[in-house]
């Protein structure tokens, strides 16, 4: 039996589909959600087209992209890892004088 290697709680994307985009964020393919988790994604591409190692994720009912990499690819299922959020900027503040 082999062990269970998630590091995330995974759920189930019955009738969910997603899309994928290059870094560019120009379309790839639409892919059917298998199951997510916070940290990435087991989907199912509608095409058998060659795909970036670095990509977007972007949910049909979401506007946001999300940074990916391909992990790997089998038999028409592919395994995406999502990239930590980015820190947010720190607010600007005044401009310190020159000397």
């Amino acid at each position: 039996m082999e062990s269970e290697r998630r590091q995330a709680n995974r759920w189930r994307g019955r009738l969910r589909s997603g899309k994928l985009f290059d870094t560019a964020k120009r379309f790839l393919v639409s892919c059917r959600v298998i199951d997510i988790s916070e940290i990435g994604a087991r989907l199912q591409p509608e095409s058998d087209r060659p795909l970036p190692l670095e990509l977007h994720y972007r949910a049909d009912d979401d506007e946001d992209f999300r940074a990916a990499s391909l992990v790997w690819v089998r038999k028409r299922q592919i395994g995406i890892h999502f990239a930590p959020p980015a820190p947010p900027e720190p607010p600007a503040g005044p401009a310190s004088p020159s000397p």
